[in-house]
């Protein structure tokens, strides 16, 4: 754990006078005018798995000047590239600089003790938690994941998906298998959903990995998959990516983020917002809802651990 500093150095001092009146000047105000109650934001990286992140940063900042304009006030102190990797942004929420942080569950889990268990900002297709498949075909006399050693697995490259090594790694432990990297004889990432189903379909590959929701409306497309393919393991309900605020941050910055957020669908801009994630709204949930989610990271955890230690 990082140990908050007492005093920042003056080299730090400079950094952040220096980082603010940036962001101040390019949003046409004096250092005298920014919000004292602005929150700092920054999203980790990972949460924009298989997107453009070009096309995510700029739907970020239509977003918050759209916001802001229709306001009369800034609602948020976006980091420069509003995307960070996942080091650096833990790094920053610990050391206290960033205060609202768009965060994966793995993210989370590490930040959890900072976090305000009441406030929880989540897609609302994950409200209430997503499951991933693991699909064969009924051809294949594959009736338990045992049967799959040296297989050729393919996986959706989504960011929904970042938890899907932590349910592997922990379903392969349960069934005292190896960790995945030798247990399959292969694993490739696809951009696209029919990428990783059809070659089950047409019998080229073993296995599909992939959220439920995607495997559903494959199958609205085109209803053949579903009678040819067949779920052969189904993870327990998870939430991969949250936006969770520090605790005690100001509580006026943390108001107008959230009615920002919350109210996402109302603008042109914030539906874009939305539709990066592929939701239609944001929903205010409390930390509990992580609870199942956390206990999976946990879990992925101790296995990793211990196998650490088996090949040390």
């Amino acid at each position: 754990m990082v140990r908050r500093k007492k005093q920042l150095t003056r080299r730090e001092c400079l950094a952040l006078i220096a980082a603010a009146t940036a962001a101040a000047g390019a949003r046409g105000l004096c250092w005298a005018g920014v919000d004292k109650n602005l929150l700092r934001v920054a999203v980790s990286v990972e949460t924009v798995t298989g997107a453009n992140i070009n096309d995510a940063r700029a739907a970020y900042r239509v977003w918050i000047n759209e916001v802001s304009r229709q306001t009369g006030h800034i609602v948020a102190d976006v980091v420069p590239d509003v995307f960070i990797p996942s080091e650096e942004l833990i790094q920053d929420v610990r050391q206290g600089t960033v205060q609202c942080y768009g965060i994966t569950a793995l993210e989370y889990a590490e930040l959890v003790d900072l976090s305000d268990p009441d406030f929880l900002v989540l897609q609302d297709y994950l409200a209430d938690g997503m499951e991933y498949v693991l699909l064969v075909h009924n051809s294949r006399t594959f009736k338990k994941i045992a049967d799959l050693r040296g297989a050729q697995i393919l996986t959706h490259l989504h960011r929904d998906m970042v938890l899907l090594p932590a349910w592997l790694e922990t379903m392969l432990a349960a069934s005292s298998l190896p960790a995945a990297d030798r247990f399959f004889g292969s694993n490739t990432l696809c951009d696209k959903v029919n990428q990783v189903v059809l070659p089950v379909f047409f019998r080229r590959a073993d296995g599909a990995c992939l959220a439920r929701q995607s495997w559903e409306m494959a199958v609205e497309f085109n209803p053949q998959l579903g009678r040819d393919l067949r779920p052969l393991a189904v993870s327990p309900k998870i939430i991969p990516i949250a936006i969770a605020f520090r605790r005690n941050c100001n509580a006026i910055g943390r108001k107008n983020l959230l009615d920002s957020m919350l109210s996402l669908s109302t603008a042109i801009e914030g539906r874009q917002i939305a539709a990066l994630y592929q939701s239609r709204r944001f929903v205010l949930r409390p930390a509990s809802t992580m609870k199942g989610t956390l206990e999976l990271v946990h879990q992925f955890e101790r296995v990793h651990a211990h196998s650490q230690r088996g090949s040390s």
